[in-house]
């Protein structure tokens, strides 16, 4: 059996029908609103047009491939929209790999590997690093816990 779909998905289709959707068809399927659906699509690129009827307004999304415009500083770098970033899922200190293809650059991201991930997770919520003393402390508590647990 099918799960059903997360209501911004449900409000994306019927935002990209041909007849578009009012915000109050959307609340009467999803349950809210969903403009927050309408934002993301416009920061994709999408063209989103709107017409009033009556006391609503319909939206109607075309589906464009976006077209990001970025500018060139005097020392070759290019800084990447955030719409670009969101949608490669790229974060700040990310490798990517060009290639230039039938005159086209071509981006993408770079594998990674298990070293890369060192330090993802930041500093303790606490403030406070462990020493290596109170690590193995630690794991000896959770060895002997464990141990205990089994009897």
């Amino acid at each position: 059996m099918d799960k059903p779909l997360p209501g911004t998905k449900l409000a994306e289709r019927m935002l990209t029908r041909p007849q578009g959707a009012t915000m109050s068809e959307i609340i009467a399927v999803t349950g809210g609103p969903q403009y927050n659906v309408l934002r993301k699509l416009k920061a994709m690129g999408c063209a989103v047009r709107q017409t009033r009827e009556g006391r609503e307004t319909r939206y109607s999304v075309t589906a464009q491939r976006p077209v990001y415009e970025m500018a060139v500083n005097d020392k070759g770098q290019v800084t990447l929209p955030k719409g670009l970033r969101e949608e490669m899922r790229v974060f700040a200190g990310q490798t990517l790999e060009a290639a230039v293809e039938d005159g086209k650059i071509v981006l993408s991201t770079k594998t990674r590997s298990i070293r890369d991930m060192f330090g993802i997770l930041g500093k303790p919520p606490n403030g406070k690093s462990l020493t290596n003393a109170e690590i193995r402390a630690a794991r000896g508590r959770g060895a002997v816990e464990r141990y205990l647990r089994s009897k």
